[in-house]
């Protein structure tokens, strides 16, 4: 049954303006953009992962990674405003990393200059992620002056180092175990910040908002991952290198050397591994040559066909004429011929 007007007019008054208004459609960026949640053995995939991604570029990966930590360390020792400066380029600098990740994993190009493309684009959200992080970290560190007294917060300013009475008193040793198991929590909501700033373009709390959600949901996966790299990590490679370090003298600070050469970079690998199973990479869009419909140029119209060339009319076959086989065959014949010729 059609609707008539009148009743088109009612229903649109019914209606909310919440539900009148056009529904937002989504942007060319955030298309395919979904929180997944992924199985626990996930965990140990992504280490797994991380590792053949540094196989399949060592020296390019080892680069990447080094170079961003020596670039954040280089910016600590600017007078006065070192610390702020390294807090607030290390998104970017991160964010360099992964992309020279994602280059690898799908073997384009590999330059140098990748350490720092994550400046192109969205760089005052980087920055500004970076001081929200700086702002959270000083936070912390600043509460622990209701547990022990400001001990932690001067040690960790340079300002006074403890005595060993306040190393081993219960407050210390309490201001310690809150601020690693705050940092860990931040350092879990704040782990995904750069990549979704940079690849999905959200904004610095809309992307803190998206990597904390997607670490809720994927707790198993990050305790499994944990679990993974301090045991069959940490652990067993403390007791290679001390194997070696008692077999030969000296061995032992080369192999651990050479085990922060291979893990750095596959540890950063990994996360990668892990924002890409948890958010996905978006599509690559074909570039707009005209920015409206009225800029780009007109279709042209089909070419008319050429027409086909007119065919001489055929002259009418004569009809063949049957040989005679007599002499009076042969007379009707001619007679038959003449009537036709003279039909009057």
């Amino acid at each position: 049954m059609a609707s008539t007007p009148q009743n088109s007019t009612a229903l649109a008054e019914s209606q909310s303006p919440e539900e009148q208004a056009p529904q937002a459609q989504p942007t060319p960026e955030l298309r395919g953009f979904k929180v997944r949640s992924v199985s626990m053995k996930h965990g140990w995939y992504w280490l797994i992962e991380g590792f053949a991604l540094w196989v399949r570029s060592p020296a390019f990966l080892s680069y990447l990674t080094f170079g961003c930590i020596l670039s954040v360390f280089a910016a600590l020792l600017v007078p006065y405003i070192g610390e702020l400066l390294g807090f607030i380029l290390m998104p970017g600098l991160i964010l360099g990393v992964f992309n020279g990740c994602r280059a690898i994993d799908r073997k384009r190009r590999l330059s140098p200059g990748l350490l720092f493309s994550g400046f192109r684009r969205r760089a005052y959200d980087l920055l500004l992620a970076g001081f929200l992080n700086f702002v959270v970290t000083k936070l912390v560190l600043l509460s622990t002056i209701l547990i022990d007294g400001g001990a932690m917060w001067r040690l960790s300013e340079y300002v006074q180092e403890p005595d060993t009475m306040t190393f081993i008193s219960p407050q210390f040793m309490t201001s310690i175990a809150y601020t690693t198991v705050a940092c860990i929590l931040w350092g879990m909501a704040y782990l995904f910040v750069p990549q979704l700033i940079g690849w999905w373009r959200l904004s610095a709390f809309r992307a803190l908002g998206s990597s904390i959600r997607g670490c809720l949901r994927n707790t198993l996966p990050f305790i499994a991952y944990l679990f993974c790299f301090g045991f069959f990590i940490c652990v067993l490679a403390g007791l290679v290198i001390n194997l070696f370090s008692l077999t030969m003298e000296g061995l032992g600070p080369i192999v651990c050397v050479g085990f922060v050469l291979i893990m750095a970079p596959s540890v950063f690998a990994s996360f990668y591994v892990a924002a890409r199973d948890i958010y996905g990479l978006p599509r690559r869009r074909k570039r707009r040559r005209h920015a409206t419909p009225e800029e780009a140029p007109q279709e042209a119209p089909p070419e008319a066909t050429p027409e086909k060339k007119a065919r001489a009319p055929r002259t009418p076959r004569t009809p063949r004429t049957p040989a005679a086989e007599t002499p009076a065959e042969e007379k009707r014949v001619r007679r038959q011929t003449v009537k036709k010729s003279n039909p009057s």
